[in-house]
């Protein structure tokens, strides 16, 4: 009868220094899974969205509207302050506003989706059936990032493993919990669900709820964000999303795969020239090699209307209403000028 306890306890024993061992090698050579570019067609955007040029573009394409920023916002009830400040008091309470709101306009990174972690650390058949379950091993060292936290699975068949991204995300969650995000995802990003809030033009509720609840390269926050923009393009409502943190990510999307069409036109009839020639010049650092890159660098013509009609003549996908779009707003700016004559 002993010896088949002995050999538990010498297989326990082995368990516990080969997990020791793969723990002080996991140290040394780091955690990170970072995905990589392999070919175009998953080629990385973020190192273009990151640029601080883009990052301006985006940002005065955005817009600053600090009502529309602060919004009404649901709160519990609480009798009101009232505060007697001099002038001076009174415009640092407004910049200190200013620059909390400001704040919550952060864009999300915009990236790739993340490659599956599948990485074998070692294969020990001799503690296959020692346990019918998995065992997880996390470092919850206090001040390390979720990213560069190690997690190692034990499987029942002894083999030891890196954990998947969702096994860490749900681990992260319960050692290092974020505020808002869910165990499991919410059941209004299934494709029905989401489909109805895009339907009724949901669009910052899903945007903020996804921000929440999944990293920038989950691929269901990629599919959730990028349905979504989608469906604004569809039903042109570019408006909802201005002076949000989604706007930037949202035109960057557009440039990104080449469908600027529809959100060129629609600033042109807004009669925001200057946010459409920053689209048209977001759109040529994303895709140095374009026919519209390409003309703007031996084209001198700096003035707004000839960028954009440059764009409609050598790269636009929607010719004829582009070109609407921009003789509709010369008349009007003809129309004005003659008015104030």
């Amino acid at each position: 009868m002993a010896a088949p306890a002995m050999r538990t306890s010498f297989a326990l024993r082995r368990f516990i220094r080969r997990s020791h061992a793969i723990r002080t090698a996991l140290y040394c050579t780091g955690s990170s899974n970072t995905p990589e570019n392999s070919t175009q067609a998953s080629r990385d955007p973020l190192p273009v969205f990151m640029k601080e040029e883009v990052q301006t573009l985006l940002r005065n394409m955005t817009g600053f509207d600090i009502v529309r920023v602060a919004g009404p916002q649901k709160v519990p009830l609480r009798k009101p302050r009232y505060k007697l400040l001099t002038d001076e008091e009174l415009e640092q309470y407004q910049q200190s506003a200013e620059n909390r709101m400001k704040y919550r306009m952060q864009m999300a990174p915009f990236m790739k989706a993340r490659e599956p972690i599948k990485e074998v650390l070692s294969l020990d058949p001799e503690l296959q059936g020692l346990e019918n379950n998995k065992y997880i091993f996390t470092d919850i060292t206090f001040g390390v990032k979720d990213r560069q936290r190690f997690v190692v699975v034990r499987e029942p068949d002894g083999t030891l493993r890196k954990a998947s991204w969702e096994e860490r995300d749900r681990i992260n969650q319960i050692y290092s919990p974020v505020e808002g995000r869910q165990f499991r995802n919410p059941p209004m990003f299934e494709e029905e669900n989401l489909e109805a809030l895009l339907k009724n033009h949901k669009y910052v509720h899903v945007l903020d709820m996804a921000c929440v609840q999944f990293e920038p390269d989950n691929p269901e926050y990629i599919r959730v964000t990028h349905r979504t923009f989608e469906a604004i393009d569809s039903a042109h409502s570019y408006e909802d999303l201005r002076s949000t943190r989604h706007f930037g990510s949202m035109a960057f999307y557009y440039v990104w795969y080449k469908k600027i069409d529809y959100l060129l036109m629609d600033m042109i009839n807004r009669e925001l020239v200057t946010d459409a020639g920053d689209l048209v010049r977001l759109y040529c650092i994303t895709h140095p090699d374009s026919a519209i890159a390409q003309q703007l660098k031996t084209d001198t013509a700096s003035d707004l209307i000839s960028v954009l009609k440059t764009f409609c003549s050598v790269e636009a996908s929607h010719k004829g209403q582009l070109e609407l779009a921009i003789q509709g707003y010369e008349e009007k700016t003809r129309s004005k000028a003659t008015a104030n004559s």
